[in-house]
């Protein structure tokens, strides 16, 4: 019996037990997770609860040098929804419009307003802040623009990218466990990227871009300070008529495919026959070489005669009546083909060749920008190799006038024409301000009067009135412009009826300030077409109050833009 309550008081208290031990692990496992393993817990909370964010700080702007932002970026709210289901598209209706439902259904995220944003918080949609880079179609060639990731993959964007571009910084954000974030802690404060400061002059970037879509056709053109080397405006017509940041693929693959090709910078990655801008050439190899005074009779055709006297070639000038008795000023104002026909010969190309060549011709500016091309300035050498013949004495011929196998970038042939401009100082053209000014001196051996030889010719191109067979090439565009300009036309010749327009001049010419080349891709005549467009550049500068005095000393006055 007493056995029977022994077992009984046993049963009685082992549920006890069971409790208290119960009791004890629990106590031991708040004790153990409250105080042993407290930093190990607290981690995986905090894992658990909260969030690290990586936030960039704001790509750089570009600014011209009148102080308009060429590039700049701004943070933009942004909706991104994976899955639009009926409801929330119903939701969205009354605050999206259709165009921004449309885009959030095709790519999963839209761009909003900021007041679109509030009101999409309100209604339990959460935007997120995204940078957006912004610019103008019409710089796009200079500038650039950016990536997906917002890194420069043209342009100055990419040459600068590692200053432009904003640092990295970590925020940890750490919510509640009902969701809702409570707090944020700002580990490493993320940085702007640096601002930069080009050469470009806005307003005369943008003027010459609406003058070069008046011609509906290819088109460049230049304008730079002749001393410093600054570029103030380079245009490349067709250019893309909206920002090339951020467009989508479809816009992407369009202008890709445009057979007009609107992404190429024709002003340094596309070559052509400069035509008879490149007369200079052989104008110096001339006073260099030659005899500066030699006089030839120009009938319009100069007949080529072999070593046997019998002729062999015709070659004719751009005017069939002829322009009578010619020396070298007048060559280059009427420029006339006969007289450089001749000379050509009598110096032969490696004359000529070794002037080409100190000028740096055949050769890449250095301008700072990505694409461009070198060009080519042919020898006998080049011709063997490249084209399975020996050069001929035609070849000299056509050499002489920039003609036949020669072709070279509109930027090369506007640093020509600044080193003619600073008598024999050949400074390299650049797009950002404090770049260092790289000047090197040209070690031909021409006089100070040869230089003011060949200036004087090009200064008559623009300021000698008259008929076709005396007259300046470029003297009616440039009638009445109270600057002495000192400049060239150019038609070259690029098939059977087709003629490249050109013209590049600088002035002051007794004090040469600035540059402008124009080219218009088959435009036909220098001095009808080419011409007229840079004396209009040139006008807009005198208005803007670019040049500090006119030929008679007069002070221009900038006029204010209210």
């Amino acid at each position: 019996m007493k056995s029977r309550t022994k077992r009984a008081d046993k049963r009685l208290y082992l549920p006890f037990l069971l409790y208290a031990l119960m009791l004890a692990y629990v106590i031991y496992g708040l004790f153990k997770t409250q105080l042993l393993e407290r930093e190990q817990h607290l981690t995986l909370l905090d894992h658990l609860l909260g969030r690290s964010i990586f936030e960039k700080g704001l790509r750089g702007s570009i600014y011209s040098i009148d102080g308009v932002k060429l590039a700049w970026s701004e943070r933009v709210p942004v909706l991104s929804l994976k899955f639009l289901d009926e409801k929330t598209e119903g939701k969205i209706k009354k605050i999206l419009a259709e165009e921004q439902i449309a885009v959030l259904k095709n790519t999963g995220e839209v761009q909003v307003a900021w007041e679109q944003a509030f009101l999409l918080r309100n209604e339990g949609f959460e935007t997120k802040l995204r940078e957006i880079r912004r610019s103008y179609g019409f710089v796009y060639h200079l500038v650039g623009n950016v990536n997906i990731d917002g890194d420069g993959i043209s342009g100055l964007e990419l040459v600068y990218n590692d200053i432009l571009k904003g640092r990295a910084g970590l925020i940890y954000e750490i919510k509640s466990p009902g969701g809702r974030y409570r707090q944020s802690v700002i580990q490493t404060q993320p940085e702007d990227g640096l601002d930069l400061q080009t050469t470009i002059h806005f307003g005369l970037q943008k003027f010459i871009s609406e003058l070069l879509m008046t011609e509906s056709t290819p088109s460049v053109a230049i304008v730079s300070e002749v001393k410093t080397g600054n570029i103030l405006a380079m245009v490349s017509f067709p250019f893309p008529d909206f920002d090339m940041n951020g467009i989508d693929n479809v816009t992407w693959k369009k202008v890709l495919n445009d057979p007009l090709k609107p992404l190429l910078n024709r002003a340094i990655s596309s070559t052509y026959p400069p035509g008879s801008i490149f007369k200079v050439v052989p104008a110096i190899a001339q006073m260099l070489y030659g005899n500066p005074a030699h006089v030839v009779q120009c009938n319009g055709i100069f007949q080529y005669r072999d070593s046997r006297g019998r002729i062999t070639g015709r070659y004719k000038d751009w005017y069939l009546s002829g322009h009578g008795l010619v020396n070298l000023k007048k060559a280059l104002r009427v420029s006339c083909n006969v007289y450089f026909y001749q000379v050509g010969l009598e110096l032969g190309i490696d004359r000529m060749l070794r002037v080409a060549k100190a000028l740096k011709l055949g050769e890449k500016t250095g301008v700072n920008l990505p694409g461009e091309v070198s060009g080519t300035l042919p020898d006998p050498e080049w011709k063997l190799k490249n084209i399975g013949e020996r050069w001929y004495p035609g070849d000299t011929i056509l050499y002489s006038i920039g003609q036949g196998f020669i072709s070279l970038t509109p930027l090369q042939m506007l640093t020509l024409y600044n080193t003619i401009a600073n008598r024999g100082v050949r400074t390299k053209p650049k797009l950002v301000v404090n770049e260092e000014i790289k000047e090197e001196p040209i070690n031909l051996g021409l006089s100070d009067d040869a230089w003011e030889t060949i200036i004087d010719g090009l200064t008559e191109v623009t300021t000698i009135p008259g008929d076709p067979a005396n007259a300046g090439t470029a003297s009616k565009a440039f009638k009445g412009f109270p600057i002495r300009v000192a400049g060239k036309t150019g038609t070259a010749q690029v098939g059977k009826h087709t003629t490249h327009a050109w013209f590049v001049g600088f002035a002051p010419a007794e004090s040469p300030k600035y540059s402008v080349l124009v080219l218009v891709e088959n435009g036909g005549s220098g001095g009808e077409v080419a011409a007229p467009l840079a004396r209009k550049i040139f006008d807009y500068m005198l208005r803007e109050g670019l040049f500090t005095e006119n030929a008679d000393g007069r002070q221009n006055k900038k006029e204010e833009n209210k």
